[in-house]
């Protein structure tokens, strides 16, 4: 029963192989292509979404994740191939492309440091009365933290009317500064004018903070985020 089984495939086979036609040589031309791989200088590591751009007729496109490009349907001529990528130096090159064949290029691209002209920030401060002032800002002092005898920022805050100070973690006890009855994450928290915490780490430093080293505490209620930049 084997051999028969066998023997009747190799009969189904040879007929298929006997009337099997030879594949045709591709037709399609590779002209009017051109290809390139953009790197690093030193390091020749691929530099991707580099920009590459034909000077005289404006086709483009960038480079993928490995640093090659394809430029695909470019007329035959001569033209100027110019990659750009921010944080690198320019480079051109002259190319020839032909109907018949495809043109790929090399770019070795070198780090360009990019100098700006120089910045003055400059503020005035005016006295305002505090009826007119659109943001009222109450200023908490060393004799307040005398007084109240307190020993961080999260105990000292407790006595500044519209904030809250509450422990919100029945296991560490982190306390949480509520502005207006808005939640922790809702308060800034910033350090000669600078913030330094994020809104969610900011309700765990609030006690690492001891009264000896700061001067003062200023509280702004409302609008901060327009001041002082977002929250989150």
């Amino acid at each position: 029963m084997k051999k028969q089984i066998l023997l009747f495939l190799t009969g189904l086979l040879c007929p298929l192989a006997g009337t099997a036609h030879p594949v045709e040589p591709s037709t399609v031309k590779e002209g009017n292509i051109i290809t390139g791989h953009v790197i690093e200088k030193g390091t020749e590591e691929n530099l991707a979404y580099a920009t590459v751009l034909i000077v005289e007729n404006g086709m483009g496109t960038v480079t993928d994740y490995d640093g090659h490009f394809r430029l695909k349907d470019v007329p035959a001529g001569k033209y100027t191939l110019k990659v750009q990528l921010m944080g690198y130096a320019s480079q051109t090159k002259t190319v020839v492309v032909s109907n018949e064949y495809t043109v790929d290029l090399h770019f070795v691209m070198e780090k360009e440091d990019i100098m700006m002209d120089e910045v003055v920030v400059s503020a005035n401060r005016n006295e305002t009365n505090r009826k007119a002032a659109p943001v009222v800002v109450n200023v908490m002092n060393g004799k307040l933290f005398e007084t109240v005898n307190s020993t961080d920022l999260a105990r000292s805050l407790s006595y500044q009317s519209g904030l809250r100070v509450e422990n919100n973690c029945q296991n560490c006890g982190f306390p949480q500064v509520r502005i207006n009855g808005l939640e922790g994450p809702y308060s800034q928290l910033l350090i000669n004018s600078r913030p330094v915490m994020s809104a969610l780490s900011g309700v765990y430093g609030l006690e690492q903070i001891p009264v000896s080293m700061i001067e003062r505490v200023e509280v702004v209620r409302g609008g901060g985020s327009a001041l002082f930049g977002d929250t989150r």
